[in-house]
């Protein structure tokens, strides 16, 4: 199986456009790492871990505003951790302690990116970042205003929040800029989808009835926004290269569209049941579904022109999503945590169902992460699941941590697992 895989892993990173950075190859600079689909290069990663004894938990360091004896005042907020350089960055949003959540929905949580050593968990800066002007109405008050994951190039920490800001800081947190984005002044839910890195642009999903934003990555300022009515906030968008073309692939209000990165226009686009879950590829193939609640999965042939939704959807099925959590493609099939308490996978060619098992307790959004070696880490701050990564889906090992009801998904480096809580940042590598 591994064999296999490695052969795969090559193809698709062929496949994938990788934006160049200062990063080394080991680092995980964005939402889902290198590829924005879940895969790393890393192999024999721990494959059991325990808060309760200690097994393999290198560190654990406390994100500020995180008290499992006073919650009412605390949001962390859904970002995942990434990882650059030996340096681990998060982004978390904090209501003042004691606040009445009357008090919270009416207010905006202060905003913080927070780096940690890699090597030992120590807190090397917290910065806090002005807050926009979009008051979001959270469920709950750990989702918040940090849902976006944040990303680097190396040099720089890009981070998007909840109220409509971004910001661009230095390794030392220095904020070299700051800007809001344009929003709509009524009924706008805030923003979900993690900001990308292409070339001198970071792309963000536009705030008003427009589609994607590009700022220059150096100053912030408008390069390029799409003029089109397909708007969406929910999903991260995907750089892919397709037919030695490089598309930039977003989910839009029912739609999937294909652009091209260094000016927005579209390329194609095509109906499709997608929201909360990011587009993932492999086969020849864009895999598409609803996310949060969804019914439906969708395979696209993404080499089209215009609308293509009569001409190139491959099939769809029924495909049970959970909130926030993405799906992976290994060796031809498709791999998500599914439905409540399921792991689910199904073949590429057709979408018929190839297997499923329970998965009890699993972390709500764990997005998978496939590893060099053909091993899948369905890791959170819950409990994960480590499989093979093959349709019989063997289950190698299931761990906990314990530590709340999380949605971040995890991130890989240099032979580290990091899971990001409510509470704390975990370190998890072998002793």
């Amino acid at each position: 199986m591994a064999m296999t895989y490695c052969a795969q892993r090559v193809g698709m990173i062929a496949a994938i456009f990788l934006t160049p950075v200062l990063a080394a190859a080991a680092d995980w600079p964005s939402w889902r790492g290198p590829t924005g689909l879940g895969y790393t290069d890393e192999k024999d990663l721990p494959l059991k871990w325990s808060a309760k004894t200690g097994e393999n938990i290198a560190w654990k360091s406390p994100l500020h505003g995180g008290d499992r004896n006073n919650t009412d005042f605390t949001s962390a907020g859904w970002s995942s951790p990434i990882v650059c350089k030996g340096r681990v960055f998060v982004t978390t949003a904090i209501w003042p302690k004691g606040l009445a959540e009357k008090e919270r929905r009416a207010s905006i949580a202060e905003h913080h990116v927070v780096c940690f050593d890699a090597k030992d968990g120590k807190e090397l800066w917290d910065t806090v970042i002005p807050a926009g002007k979009i008051l979001t109405l959270p469920s709950n008050i750990y989702q918040g205003y940090a849902v976006p994951t944040p990303c680097t190039d190396g040099t720089h920490v890009f981070a998007l929040f909840g109220s409509g800001v971004l910001a661009s800081l230095d390794y030392e947190g220095t904020i070299a800029w700051r800007e809001e984005l344009p929003y709509l002044k009524e009924n706008d839910p805030g923003v979900c989808s993690s900001p990308i890195l292409f070339e001198d642009t970071v792309i963000v999903p536009g705030l008003q009835e427009k589609g994607l934003r590009a700022l220059d990555k150096k100053t912030g300022k408008l390069k390029w926004e799409q003029v089109t009515k397909y708007r969406h906030t929910m999903a991260t968008p995907a750089l892919l290269r397709i037919q030695d073309k490089l598309q930039l692939i977003h989910h839009c209000q029912g739609f999937v569209m294909g652009a091209d990165p260094k000016t927005g226009d579209i390329l194609w686009t095509c109906r499709a049941p997608a929201s909360q879950s990011s587009p993932v590829y492999g086969g020849g193939l864009l895999y598409v579904d609803e996310g949060r609640g969804g019914r439906n999965g969708v395979a696209i042939d993404p080499t089209g022109a215009g609308d293509v939704s009569k001409s190139h959807v491959k099939w769809e099925n029924s495909v049970e999503g959970v909130a926030g959590a993405s799906a992976i493609i290994v060796d031809g099939h498709i791999y998500r945590a599914s439905g409540q308490n399921f792991i689910r996978c199904w073949s590429l060619k057709d979408g018929d169902l190839a297997h499923e098992i329970p998965a009890p307790r699993i972390s709500p959004s764990a997005s998978p992460i496939a590893t060099a070696d053909g091993r899948l880490y369905f890791a959170g701050a819950g409990r994960t699941y480590v499989l093979n990564a093959s349709p019989k889906l063997e289950v190698l090992a299931t761990n906990d941590l314990d530590d709340g009801n999380d949605y971040a998904s995890a991130a890989i480096s240099d032979g580290s697992i990091y899971i990001k809580s409510r509470f704390l940042l975990w370190c998890i590598r072998k002793k």
